[in-house]
């Protein structure tokens, strides 16, 4: 009798603690992840992920893409800059001629002479010159073409003395950054040595505007200079190009005005004598 009672309560313990066993499984199971769940959440932690890498890549992007164009901005101005200057202040014996190399008209055979103008593009070996000045766009050496597939230029400039014979050209320093190294220096079949000023150029245009016949002229050979002079030059990455139009200040010589026949004035001519001293007549 008494090993019965002690059996049913060894039996009431082992019950007992199954019991709890089974409760405290049944809590874990309830408190742990399934297989499923912890897919799901490592599928959209790789999303959230991805797009913080792309939201930070495009923001590492557009910032570098401003300070490109705002680099490139800061050349385009400064050399409209030094064109302003130089055909606002021009000399009254200064010429301008505007060459049209290739019949078909393309934008990169045109090219502009300065002659006369001793402060145009003054830098180079010799700031001050009065050497005929051309401004024209070389091809791009280094980088042949664009990402669109069309041709890239340097926009230059080249004088005779503007790069002395005993000068290396790596070491010229012009007003623009980021033209390092030298296959842009290289002379062209007429043997002129050119700087570069701006890197990227598709297209750049001249055009003088004659206001006698009322007409813009992209050849110009005359003495007198014309009313108008209009540049359009188109970077790459713009779809539209920059139209700059500049006035030309007037260049006619007056003579002296003298005074009128009504007007009492006293004049006195002097004579030189054989001695050399003057004496009043």
């Amino acid at each position: 009798m008494k090993s019965s009672v002690q059996d049913s309560r060894f039996l009431v313990r082992l019950r007992k603690a199954k019991a709890t066993k089974n409760r405290e499984r049944r809590t874990l199971n309830s408190n742990a992840f399934s297989l499923l769940e912890v897919v799901i959440a490592l599928t959209i932690l790789a999303m959230i992920t991805g797009t913080l890498f792309a939201i930070i890549k495009g923001s590492v992007r557009g910032a570098s893409d401003i300070e490109r164009t705002q680099r490139e901005n800061d050349q385009i101005n400064r050399f409209l800059e030094l064109c302003r200057i130089t055909f606002q202040t021009m000399p009254s014996s200064a010429t301008l001629t505007l060459k049209q190399l290739d019949a078909s008209g393309m934008s990169s055979s045109q090219e502009l002479a300065i002659a006369g103008v001793p402060t145009c593009f003054g830098f180079g070996a010799q700031p001050t010159s009065y050497e005929e000045t051309v401004i024209g766009l070389r091809p791009d050496v280094i980088e042949p073409t664009s990402e669109d597939g069309s041709p890239r230029y340097l926009l230059s400039v080249t004088r005779k003395d503007i790069i002395a014979a005993s000068v290396d050209t790596s070491q010229v320093v012009v007003f623009t950054t980021g033209l390092d190294e030298n296959p842009e220096y290289a002379p062209d079949e007429q043997q002129r040595t050119w700087v570069p000023l701006l890197r990227g150029v598709k297209m750049m245009k001249w055009r003088f505007f004659k206001d006698s016949s009322d007409e813009w002229l992209e050849d110009w050979s005359e003495s007198k200079w014309p009313d108008l002079i209009e540049l359009q030059l188109q970077m790459e990455g713009r779809s539209l190009p920059s139209r700059i139009v500049w006035a030309v200040p007037e260049t006619q010589l007056r003579s002296p005005t003298r005074s009128s026949s009504s007007s009492k004035t006293t004049t006195t001519t002097t004579t030189t004598s054989s001695k050399g001293g003057t004496a009043p007549r």
